[in-house]
């Protein structure tokens, strides 16, 4: 993806999705988080396959959200590429890794990267 391209779609995300994937329990549809994931889908920044075992290996961050501050591009797509498909089969999972700020950090993330590819 071109890196002003990156830049402004992934500001754009997060502007649009922030207020939603605020750490709390204010309610949030599993809609709109599922809009959230779609979107990241249309913009390339989930991954199209991945190996269970390296979401073990990372899954350490979801437990420790204030870890994903120093998260790679592939270890922040990993980690929603794999909630997104498991919500498919457990309804929830998005909206318990929002509550716990998980979503939030990786979408926080997401912006950095996207500014740090232009410099």
């Amino acid at each position: 993806m071109n890196n002003s391209i990156m830049k402004s779609h992934a500001t754009g995300l997060y502007k649009e999705y922030a207020n939603d994937l605020l750490i709390g329990n204010h309610f949030v549809s599993d809609k709109r988080l599922q809009d959230f994931v779609a979107d990241l889908a249309r913009e390339g920044l989930l991954l199209e396959s991945f190996k269970w075992d390296e979401w073990y290996n990372n899954s350490y961050m979801v437990d420790r959200p204030e870890y994903i501050a120093d998260a790679t591009l592939y270890e922040c797509q990993l980690l929603v590429t794999a909630m997104a498909r498991l919500d498919r089969f457990s309804p929830g999972v998005l909206s318990n890794m929002r509550r716990q700020g998980v979503l939030n950090a990786i979408a926080k993330r997401f912006k950095v990267l996207s500014f740090e590819a232009v410099m």
